[in-house]
């Protein structure tokens, strides 16, 4: 079935989605499913689970039969993502994945076939997502993230950081700005991505924020002006409001960086 589907959508008119994970990568799609028209986007908690035959993710059915490994994406990432998911105007039908007939499935007709396979050790997600929705790296240049509200920490701190304990490279920069980021930034993430950051860095007049779901996340990076860290949620968000990025060069986790004027690297 899925094998079948590998590259129907591309020259259809998509109009049921379902991804299952990983969150930032969904944050991402958001951005391809908005370009084609959007509708109906499905969650399925259970998509986390790589099939080796067919480079897909595989469906909760299989993983109960014994045949998958279990997958980083779950149901409480899944109800963590919805309250942004639902306030997106191109989605018109948000929720978690039921089982019924779908047009794209996501991390499979994206992320599976040729392009992954020949592409993705040079290029980037927003590269091969364009070539695969005949789309163009121009029409990509533009926020696609909705979010109602702001949620302002300080007047004086306008720079959101955040460093996953994934994808790390150089960190040279935080050492050499860590003035500028006790002064200007605040952190999201997680209280222990926090607590390293702050360890390794110095960075103690750094304020931690918490956030008990995606919209109020975005809300507070909505906030800033820039975002400073690695691959993570954290960061797709701040790509998809359109903020100024600075961005830790993870060698081996290039393509999550993105093709925009104002993405820098270090």
């Amino acid at each position: 079935m899925q094998e079948e589907r590998e590259h129907e959508f591309v020259y259809k008119n998509p109009k049921t989605f379902v991804m299952g994970g990983d969150m930032g990568d969904i944050i991402y799609h958001l951005l391809f499913i908005k370009k084609l028209g959007g509708n109906k986007f499905h969650l399925d908690p259970s998509g986390g689970h790589k099939d080796a035959k067919t480079n897909g993710y595989i469906r909760a059915g299989y993983i109960q039969n014994g045949n998958g490994q279990p997958g980083k994406f779950d149901l409480n990432k899944a109800l963590f993502l919805l309250p942004l998911l639902k306030q997106q105007s191109y989605l018109q039908d948000v929720d978690l994945y039921s089982g019924d007939p779908i047009d794209a499935w996501m991390h499979y007709d994206a992320h599976g076939g040729e392009f992954h396979k020949d592409d993705l050790g040079i290029k980037n997600l927003t590269w091969f997502h364009a070539k695969k929705y005949n789309l163009t790296l121009d029409e990509l240049q533009d926020p696609w993230l909705e979010v109602p509200g702001v949620r302002d920490i300080s007047k004086d701190r306008n720079i959101v950081v955040n460093r996953t304990l994934r994808y790390r490279g150089n960190d040279n920069f935080y050492h050499f700005q860590r003035d500028l980021i006790n002064e200007k930034a605040i952190f999201v993430g997680l209280l222990d991505e926090y607590k390293d950051f702050v360890a390794k860095y110095h960075t103690t007049k750094v304020p931690f924020v918490v956030t008990n779901d995606c919209l109020e996340l975005a809300q507070v990076i909505k906030g800033c002006d820039r975002f400073i860290g690695n691959g993570s949620l954290a960061a797709s968000i701040a790509i998809g409001l359109g903020l100024q990025i600075t961005y830790e060069f993870c060698h081996h986790a290039s393509h999550y960086m993105f093709e925009r004027d104002n993405f820098q690297v270090f």
